[in-house]
């Protein structure tokens, strides 16, 4: 019986997850769209069991949840760039089905959800730095408060009922298998700019601030989260910030070429600086980055080529 089931399992983050697990001699579920491409886990098709179904389907999603202890959320239907334009679709595709999702899992007595939200949301503009869990929750993006209402009702759900929730405030992951024509991941945009002789679009100046980890250390995260007993909310990220400028000078370095660059106006709702905690997750977890920014670049970058 396959008792874990990833949600967006053939995404960036997903993706990478179902190859964790099957390494552990873990057969996963594996849900996703029909019309999303398998393309990053071909090399573990055996090795997985592909459900296909939308998220808003909740036939699907009680045939996939069937026999399942653990559930990895991981699907997000929008990007933080474009919530703002489509706040209500936002609420239509990612906050209703995932309260009915919490709902289907209590039903078929699932024993925990890990929650993917962002670390780089739901915060707002930083008061203290690095940023701790306890920090004012005040996004300045609409999905950032999407995915601090859905934060809010997991946590509703994981003090009234059995089910345990793990939330992971992840900060700005990168690495492998994340798609370089995508409206976000700078890192990968920046590689396909550099491979391909594409021009990069800068936001403002480029000295946005951000807190990078490495992909390898999010997956250990999540299985760590999922083999925690009780419900528990972390920052998972690097606690160091680095500029846009600073990202793309390392990856210029590092292949020996220059990114054409174009600047252009900076986007409401995204906040200058944002570097997280990690302490709490070191206490509850014993978890701790162990990927260098310079060497999750190299690797990233040797990875496209």
């Amino acid at each position: 019986m396959n008792e874990t089931l990833i949600l967006g399992g053939a995404g960036f983050i997903g993706g990478n997850l179902a190859r964790a697990l099957v390494r552990k001699g873990i057969k996963p579920k594996i849900f996703t769209r029909p019309t999303s491409s398998i393309g990053r886990i071909q090399d573990i098709l055996d090795d997985v069991e592909i459900i296909y179904g939308d998220f808003l389907d909740d036939v699907a999603l009680s045939e996939a949840i069937q026999g399942v202890n653990t559930v990895f959320h991981l699907i997000s239907t929008t990007f933080p760039s474009r919530t703002l334009k489509s706040s209500v679709y936002d609420v239509l595709s990612n906050l209703l089905p995932t309260i009915r999702l919490a709902e289907i899992c209590i039903a078929n007595d699932v024993k925990k959800i890990v929650y993917a939200s962002s670390g780089g949301t739901v915060y707002g503009e930083p008061q203290t730095l690095p940023i701790a869990e306890d920090h004012p929750l005040m996004p300045k993006s609409a999905y950032g408060q999407s995915k601090l209402t859905i934060e809010n009702y997991l946590n509703f759900y994981a003090r009234t009922t059995p089910l345990d929730v793990n939330i992971l405030r992840i900060s700005n992951p990168f690495g492998p298998g994340q798609h370089s024509w995508r409206v976000q991941g700078i890192v990968a945009v920046a590689i396909g700019c550099l491979l391909y002789n594409r021009t990069l679009k800068i936001y403002g100046a480029g000295d946005s601030v951000r807190d990078y980890i490495y992909i390898d250390d999010v997956i250990d995260a999540m299985l760590i989260a999922s083999q925690t007993p009780g419900s528990s909310l972390v920052n998972i990220s690097s606690g160091k910030g680095y500029s846009i400028l600073e990202i793309i000078q390392k990856l210029e370095a590092l292949a020996g070429a220059t990114i054409a660059k174009e600047f252009i106006p900076d986007r409401p709702g995204d906040v200058k600086v944002n570097v997280l905690s990690n302490q709490k997750a070191r206490e509850i977890y014993g978890w701790q980055p162990k990927t260098s920014l310079e060497a999750g670049l190299s690797a990233t970058l040797a990875a496209a080529k």
